[in-house]
């Protein structure tokens, strides 16, 4: 496949690393976080979330997501580590009940390896849930590093988990891109001088969208490449 052209207006070519994002970006998992939610709604008698107002609150973790549906129920805030972990429980036993693999992220990836780009999974999701998923949807494989939101010290946005692998590799951040679907992705990407690239199929509000700088709809080189190969 050719080089893309909105890389060769950013880099030399192909980029010296790619770090994803996993919730919102290769997979949609709010189907099973909404189960997990809804469990402890309904343990304390609330009225259940749903998936529509559960895809709202996604991209600040999950201990963030559990907070969010607390204050939306008006649970007690002495609760929370009840809540949490009757959410960590449920989520266990759902990973990967309901959740899909976007369209086009295999081509994406065999496009990075195809052409030996290094690539990193970099997810603010604990590290007891990252493995099983990538595995169940056989894309671990594809990762040279897999950092979770407890593997290093910091965690997006923080620069940290974007410079720990761009370092591992001697690779200048100007070369190295970012791809998300958050703000979360945008500033950490910002953050380590990488250059970002935010989907538009994620969970990133439309109006943050329109308003952030230096993005570029990776969604269009995915259709791009599914209908040229």
């Amino acid at each position: 496949m050719k080089t893309p052209k909105h890389f060769k207006e950013w880099f030399d070519g192909w980029p010296q690393l790619v770090c994803f994002d996993l919730d919102g970006t290769l997979i949609d998992s709010v189907p099973d976080l909404t189960i997990a939610i809804d469990a402890f709604l309904l343990e304390q008698g609330k009225t259940l979330a749903g998936e529509e107002r559960i895809r709202q609150w996604i991209g600040l973790g999950v201990a963030k997501l559990v907070t969010q549906a607390m204050e939306w129920a008006n649970i007690d805030t002495n609760l929370h580590e009840h809540c949490y972990r009757i959410f960590l429980v449920t989520y266990q036993k759902n990973l990967t009940k309901n959740t899909v693999i976007y369209p086009h992220v295999k081509d994406l990836l065999n496009a990075f390896k195809v052409n030996k780009v290094p690539m990193a999974l970099i997810t603010n999701k604990p590290s007891v849930f990252v493995r099983p998923i990538l595995d169940h949807f056989e894309l671990t494989n594809y990762f040279a590093w897999i950092l979770a939101a407890d593997t290093l010290p910091e965690k997006k946005p923080s620069a940290m988990p974007l410079l720990y692998c761009s370092d591992a590799i001697e690779a200048q951040s100007e070369q190295c891109l970012m791809v998300g679907d958050s703000l979360t992705d945008y500033r950490a990407a910002n953050a380590a001088g990488f250059r970002s690239a935010i989907v538009t199929y994620g969970y990133i509000k439309k109006s943050i969208l329109l308003n952030l700088k230096r993005m570029q709809c990776l969604m269009t080189w995915l259709n791009f490449y599914s209908s040229h190969n």
